[in-house]
């Protein structure tokens, strides 16, 4: 049975209960303004249109395929025109920049030769039939050797003993004190054709020409009748360059390559170390005259490197094995330091392209 409501219990009043209204989720139609468009990529979307995201293909006429090939031909032609016009325009200024040093080098080995006067006759120097003097530095010659070929010699080391930015006046003045001083020259001998000493040039090759000049020479520039021009280059770069080194032992203990703790030793020891640098003489020497002639050697090397000089380079007795001036930097930076303090500073670089104007010049001597 239900239970009846107590009569002082008042009824609730249904105005007073809240009404919940029921939740309608209300779409909006999308209008046009939502829509927009994406940036275009010429490449991909050229001949497209796109209404609210829809793409539409436009295709292109058959004139207008063949007007952009057409264009793009004519801008490829154009193009390889002017890069054919600017290489052939490279190609004369190097031409004429070629030219220019080429007179420059003419010009240079004439003004050098007119400035060389005649070798000196003399019977003082015990068979040694004639001198010059190129600075300091003597040369002696039998009556045998031609007086262009003497020359020849004169005019390469004076284009080595003048001057650039880059000498040190007073090293280089100090270098020809000492050549001057020790009484450093330089022998040529005669050898005929077929490669044989007469009587008289064998018994100079050991005598000394006397007058001070007795034992401060280092080998024999040869000079034989008939050799050809690569044996002549060779011949004389290597004796000129051996005279060079022994006199810059001679102005600096560090240049001095029997001293252990010298610049020069040092260089030739980290040259040996990294496998660049071979000498193996065909005749046995005690250790202290292979150290000397090695490292005379080996600063000979160096000097040709710096000076892209590759004369010597077919050596089997010497070998060094760097391949240009910049890869004996990156490999032999005490090498590089060795001619920048005392090289660099006292002889001026041989070019070998005026090396070889002045083997070619063709001149008389002068007439008195």
């Amino acid at each position: 049975a239900s239970t009846p409501i107590p009569v002082s219990t008042p009824l609730p009043d249904i105005k007073q209960v809240p009404r919940v209204e029921p939740i309608v989720e209300v779409k909006e139609e999308p209008k046009d303004d939502d829509f927009q468009e994406e940036p275009k990529d010429d490449d991909f979307q050229e001949g497209i249109t796109f209404k609210r995201n829809t793409p539409t293909y436009k295709f292109k006429t058959y004139e207008e395929i063949m007007m952009e090939l057409e264009k793009r031909d004519k801008e490829r032609a154009e193009e390889e025109l002017r890069r054919a016009k600017q290489q052939a325009e490279e190609e004369l200024l190097r031409a004429k920049q070629q030219a220019e040093l080429a007179n420059q080098r003419e010009l240079l080995v004439k003004e050098t030769f007119n400035s060389l006067d005649n070798p000196r006759r003399t019977s003082q120097y015990l068979g040694w039939g004639k001198f010059y003097d190129v600075e300091s530095l003597r040369l002696f010659a039998t009556e045998r050797v031609t007086d262009q070929f003497m020359l020849r010699v004169a005019a390469t080391f004076k284009l080595m003993f003048s001057k650039n930015d880059l000498i040190d006046d007073d090293l280089q003045n100090t270098f020809f004190k000492t050549i001057r001083d020790e009484h450093v020259f330089q022998k040529i001998l005669y050898m005929d054709k077929s490669g044989n000493y007469d009587e008289t040039q064998n018994e100079l090759m050991s005598r000394y020409p006397g007058g001070g000049y007795q034992h401060n020479s280092w080998g024999n520039i040869v000079y034989q009748a008939g050799a050809d021009k690569a044996e002549q280059k060779r011949e004389i770069v290597l004796q000129v360059f051996n005279t060079i080194g022994f006199s810059l032992r001679l102005l600096s203990d560090d240049l001095d390559g029997r001293i252990s703790n010298s610049v020069l030793r040092k260089a030739y020891e980290e040259a040996v170390d990294k496998n660049l640098f071979i000498y193996n003489p065909s005749q046995n020497y005690s250790q202290e005259d292979y150290i000397n002639h090695a490292t005379n050697f080996f600063l000979v090397r160096v000097i040709c490197k710096e000076w892209g000089i590759t004369y010597l380079d077919t050596g089997t007795d010497v070998i060094f094995r760097a391949n240009d001036k910049d890869h004996l930097i990156n490999n032999l930076p005490l090498s590089h330091k060795l001619y920048e303090e005392y090289v660099e500073k006292i002889l001026n670089p041989l070019d070998p392209e005026l090396f070889e104007d002045i083997l070619e010049y063709n001149f008389e001597p002068k007439v008195y």
